[in-house]
């Protein structure tokens, strides 16, 4: 039992032992390789400057560009071109004259309907006059007519009078006599003398026949009284027939006149008007300046087609850009923007998010792959009224979602994040003495990070100082061969 137990301590030694030469050789090599990392001079990395920048964030896109207003220059007229101003790309002013369509037939139209109408308006002139002419002698006659028959009242009414008032008088003296008569018989009566008796019946008989005389003319005459009053009122009634009837032609002449407006055939004027209007359509001008961009007619040619040109504002332009669904909702109205174009070099152009359309679109791409190329879309106005670009050039855009002005700032790739959540990076510092050049590690505050570069709050980094790009390839002291690095 003994022997047994010594023989198994004898193995653990031998077996600890091992596991201790194993150790210290893995430090060795650690030790070692660690050594070869820090001094070789194999290591080339890429470094840009610390310096102060322009930081933005933004979105690429592409588009081609077209104008913002575009007008269609439109006719309704089919009729032959007759002279043609401009071809595709003429530049136009407001007023030009674009075309001329051939205007003869429309003229010969115009003409013609034009003498027919006039001469129509001369019988309607005469026609009218006659019938004011009608009108003012109705009245006229009515004012004729109702003198006369007034006057006819007026001698009725008379005569009537005359016959009344010579009643009264006749009334009057038969009265008068009847009175002498009657003191006569009263007289004679009571005389007792034959002869004065014989002289006052003698007296008496006369004034009796005075009486019967006078009373037969009061009689007569008071039969013819109401004949007197029967004038006067056929003499009235006359008059209103008079009146009646001569208001019924005054009415009728009025009629007449007032008949004239709805009388009118407007239907040649209008038609007129329309071929005035027609003509004025000959002569075609451009509503507003800018440049010819499509052109259907050609000088000849009898138009078939309503649209005869477009005219796009060059001075006014913008680039309508796909915008993926990732991204729809970061770009909003009034965003800045860069304008770029191949064919302009490296000249920027200022511009702006002026329309954002919420609503997805789906294509097809023109690479032949037949993936989708859809997406959601935004207008991009170009500010610069100086620019370059012509219409139908392809651009490319960068919408600024953030930016900061002169700022601290170093490529975004060379920020290491640490475990803790700092943030570091490293310096290639070069020795002055020995012109060895070693990453440093110094830990930074980061702001606001850019497409490119990344600001630098604080830490120990200042302007012109130079950092590693890719600063995940770098341990702390380890020496390195510097080449400048290309950062947009």
């Amino acid at each position: 039992m003994k022997k047994t137990k010594k023989k198994v301590w004898k193995v653990v030694v031998v077996i600890l032992l091992i596991l201790a030469v194993l150790i210290v050789g893995m430090v060795s090599c650690s030790k070692m390789l660690m050594s070869s990392m820090l001094k070789t001079d194999n290591i080339i990395t890429e470094a840009a400057d610390v310096e102060k920048r322009d930081i933005s964030e933004y979105i690429s896109a592409s588009g081609s560009v077209e104008s913002e207003n575009m007008v269609k220059i439109t006719s309704t007229l089919t009729a032959k071109v007759k002279s043609l101003n401009v071809e595709i790309g003429s530049e136009v002013k407001e007023g030009d004259v674009l075309l001329e369509f051939d205007s003869a037939d429309l003229q010969q139209q115009y003409d013609a309907l034009k003498k027919t109408i006039e001469n129509s308006d001369s019988l309607s002139s005469l026609n009218h006059s006659v019938n004011e002419r009608n009108l003012a002698n109705a009245k006229n006659e009515k004012e004729f007519a109702l003198a006369a028959a007034q006057r006819a009242i007026d001698e009725a009414i008379s005569v009537r009078d005359r016959a009344y008032a010579k009643e009264t008088e006749l009334t009057d003296r038969v009265n008068s006599l009847i009175g002498i008569r009657d003191d006569l018989y009263s007289q004679a009566n009571g005389c007792d003398d034959p002869e004065m008796y014989a002289e006052l019946f003698g007296n008496y008989q006369e004034a009796e026949m005075e009486v019967q005389s006078a009373q037969a003319q009061l009689d007569e005459l008071r039969e013819q009284l109401s004949g007197y009053d029967s004038a006067v009122k056929a003499a009235e009634d006359s008059y209103r027939s008079a009146e009646k009837s001569a208001d019924a032609a005054i009415q009728s002449c009025q009629d007449i006149l007032d008949a004239e407006r709805y009388n009118q055939d407007n239907s040649s004027q209008t038609e007129l008007d329309k071929i005035a209007d027609a003509l004025e359509e000959c002569t075609v001008y451009a509503p507003k300046s800018g440049i010819v961009t499509s052109l259907n007619v050609a000088e000849g040619s009898i138009t078939t087609s309503d649209a005869l040109m477009t005219i796009e504002d060059k001075n006014s332009l913008k680039i309508t850009v796909l915008i993926s669904e990732a991204d729809i909702l970061k770009v909003h109205e009034g965003m800045s923007a860069v304008v770029t174009a191949e064919a302009l070099g490296d000249k920027e152009f200022s511009a702006k998010v002026s329309r954002v359309v919420n609503i997805y679109k789906g294509g097809i791409s023109d690479d032949g792959t037949g993936e989708s190329s859809g997406g959601y879309s935004a207008e991009i106005t170009i500010d610069d009224k100086d620019n370059e670009f012509l219409i139908g050039m392809n651009a490319k855009v960068k919408i600024i979602l953030n930016e900061k002005k002169d700022v601290l700032s170093v490529p975004y790739e060379s920020v290491v994040e640490n475990e803790d959540g700092s943030s570091s990076v490293f310096l290639a510092v070069t020795d002055e003495a020995s012109n060895i050049t070693t990453a440093k590690k110094v830990n930074v505050e980061v702001g606001m990070t850019g497409t490119y570069f990344t600001e630098i709050i604080s830490g120990d980094v200042k302007e012109g100082d130079k950092v590693v790009i890719d600063g995940t390839s770098c341990i702390d002291g380890m020496e390195i061969n510097v080449i400048s690095g290309d950062v947009k």
